[in-house]
């Protein structure tokens, strides 16, 4: 008896801590900002991609289900005219300024860092934080940089923030810039981001799989020895 006891606490905690375990994989939050000729809002848009609604670049930000570090990443996608790129990138925190903003991989920039403090284009209005990528690093078709940010308390939420009017206009959650085609450029801005609220296609890790496996095994071989 004190034998079967003790065998079906272990299957029950090895249940547990694999049900945990999976459950601990989806609780993080994305929040997507998309920019495209919609929301051009100075200068010259290109006439690629046709569609204004099209995303030519995208800025993905990742809190990993935690809070206090945030991974942003920073994507540029195929669909521009040649040789075009992104050399300003600018976004909103709901706690300005960021403690920390640091690079991680991909392609480097200098970056500021303030409260309502950086203007796109003096009309575009006022950012938390911005990204300058040089013309000899450009951030071009298919390429990506990705930066950590730490702040007491951030999670992927606190940069859908609406930035500051300037003068001129303003209410963006981010803002680039976008040249290198035809002699031109154009300041996009994005009035909306696409948020996930919790991310849900995290794939278990197999060790995980493996232990509500051997949980779930456990309880039947159980049952059928009572």
């Amino acid at each position: 008896m004190k034998k079967y006891l003790k065998r079906t606490k272990l299957v029950a905690a090895l249940s547990a801590l694999g049900f945990l375990s999976i459950a601990g994989t989806a609780q993080a939050t994305l929040f997507e900002v998309d920019f495209s000729n919609s929301g051009a809002f100075s200068g010259t848009a290109p006439s690629t991609p046709v569609n204004p609604s099209d995303i030519y670049a995208k800025a993905i930000f990742d809190d990993g289900g935690g809070s206090g570090t945030v991974t942003l990443t920073m994507s540029v996608l195929n669909n521009l005219p040649s040789g075009a790129y992104v050399n300003d990138w600018y976004f909103n925190a709901a706690s300005a300024p960021l403690s920390g903003i640091n690079f991680v991989s991909g392609v480097s920039a200098s970056v500021d860092n303030g409260t309502n403090a950086f203007k796109a284009d003096g009309t575009g209005g006022k950012f938390d934080f911005a990204f300058h990528f040089d013309t000899t690093g450009q951030l071009g078709q298919g390429n990506s940089s990705v930066y950590t940010l730490t702040g007491t308390g951030i999670t992927a939420n606190s940069f859908n923030s609406i930035s500051v009017p300037a003068p001129n206009g303003g209410g963006y959650v981010g803002a680039i810039h976008l040249q290198g085609y035809g002699g031109t450029s154009v300041w996009v801005g994005a009035t909306t981001g696409l948020i996930s609220l919790p991310e849900t296609g995290r794939v278990p890790e197999p060790a995980t799989l493996a232990l509500l496996g051997l949980g779930i095994l456990g309880i039947a071989a159980t049952r059928r020895r009572k």
